[in-house]
């Protein structure tokens, strides 16, 4: 469920965010934004991107015998994000504007068509203005990101295309108010929003990052419903379901929208070497009058790597993670279902492109150690299979 890049702080003006920004995960450096003068607003930068895959696939079996995929098509082409971001990033008052198609791709899952009508604002993904009262605070509303775990949703700011389960488990974006306060080494974050874009006001997060120094940084991050969100609320749309007519029942989405959410990750640089353990936990109790049986809950641990070659345009990325689920709720594949992934790939963007492009080649791996719970499908035409792989080639260009 999770969407959005996880690691920011929103006044460009502080020092923190400048360690923060230092430690993040994009598969290339992005190239410098495109800025004009824009007077009486002054100073503004447009950047963005978009990008395309092929893929290859096991496990894919027949749609009409419900095999975990639930496709018949083991091969084909996606297209992945297309955004354009507007944002004023200096000064008093700032602003962002992002509007595109998104998409994601988490390993054990299907490719699936990217989507404008995801949110209650329909393309546009960000639209929030930021106070800077002093240079350690800012405080932003409107369309903001989640502050929940390492990956982002938008894949090249990943070491790699494929997500883990992590990922597909936390809160997207959602309307709210955002307060950051940077210290020194410290930065951290306070939201209170509708989380899972609900419409309905009473989730909580709570993130904070402490840089040890440049080569060590520590992040926690939180969130909990402060009530509880009905099955009539809203809840994301997908490319075949429009947000207007998506609902937390439509969706079976009673666990996450009111789920607590506690974890944190830890990286660390060295030359060119990057390392990011991160461990996560997400319950939902107990509560009939939301659809909620018994307590639900998903664990998952997870390893990021990336190298960058030296005087090359080549990279290595890759993750290894462990996830279980348990209790009646669906938060990843199958109700109880449990296993081991790994995704490797290379990524290639060339000095005289000027960062302008990448390319990238990745396989992953997924084994089931548990389908899930009785009657649970797993992969292949007699959906018992417990193994998959998928393979990935992919071409973007950013500005």
């Amino acid at each position: 469920m999770k969407r959005t890049r996880r690691l920011f702080v929103y006044g460009t003006c502080n020092a923190a965010f400048l360690v923060l920004a230092s430690m993040r995960a994009h598969a290339v450096d992005p190239p410098a934004p495109f800025s004009f003068d824009a007077s009486p607003l002054g100073a503004l930068q447009i950047t963005g991107g978009a990008d395309g895959y092929a893929y290859a696939l096991t496990g894919a079996g027949d749609e009409t015998k419900n095999g975990l995929l639930g496709t018949s098509t083991s091969i084909g082409l996606q297209f992945l994000n297309g955004l354009v971001k507007l944002e004023k990033p200096e000064g008093p008052i700032q602003f962002t504007i992002e509007v595109g198609w998104v998409n994601s791709l988490a390993l054990g899952t299907k490719p699936k068509a990217p989507t404008a009508q995801q949110w209650s604002t329909g393309p546009i993904r960000s639209a929030y203005v930021t106070v800077v009262p002093t240079p350690n605070l800012t405080i932003s509303a409107g369309q903001i990101g989640s502050l929940e775990g390492y990956e982002s949703a938008v894949d090249w700011n990943n070491f790699n295309m494929m997500t883990t389960s992590l990922g597909e488990v936390e809160n997207d974006q959602s309307v709210g108010v955002s307060v950051t306060y940077a210290y020194g080494r410290f930065a951290g974050t306070v939201v209170f929003s509708d989380g899972f874009d609900t419409n309905v006001w009473n989730y909580l997060q709570l993130f904070g990052s402490y840089s040890i120094n440049e080569h060590n940084q520590l992040t926690l991050f939180g969130a909990t419903n402060l009530g509880a969100t009905g099955l009539s609320a809203r809840f994301y749309g997908s490319a075949t379901r429009p947000y207007s007519s998506s609902t937390v029942a439509s969706a079976g989405a009673a666990n996450f929208v009111n789920s607590s959410v506690i974890g944190g990750y830890y990286a660390f640089t060295s030359g060119n070497l990057t390392l990011v353990p991160e461990v996560q936990y997400v319950w939902s109790a107990k509560n009939p009058k939301v659809g909620l049986t018994d307590y639900s809950s998903h664990f998952g641990v997870a390893f990021f790597a990336n190298y960058q070659f030296a005087e090359s345009p080549f990279s290595v990325g890759g993750w290894l993670q462990y996830f279980t689920s348990n209790g009646p709720e669906t938060w990843f594949l199958n109700p109880g279902a449990q296993g081991f992934g790994v995704v490797v790939g290379p990524t290639w963007s060339p000095s005289w492109a000027k960062n302008h492009l990448f390319l990238r080649g990745e396989v992953g791996l997924l084994h089931l150690t548990n389908i899930g719970a009785p009657n649970s499908v797993g992969y292949g035409s007699s959906g018992s299979g417990r193994n998959q792989a998928t393979f990935l080639a992919e071409a973007g260009m950013l500005f």
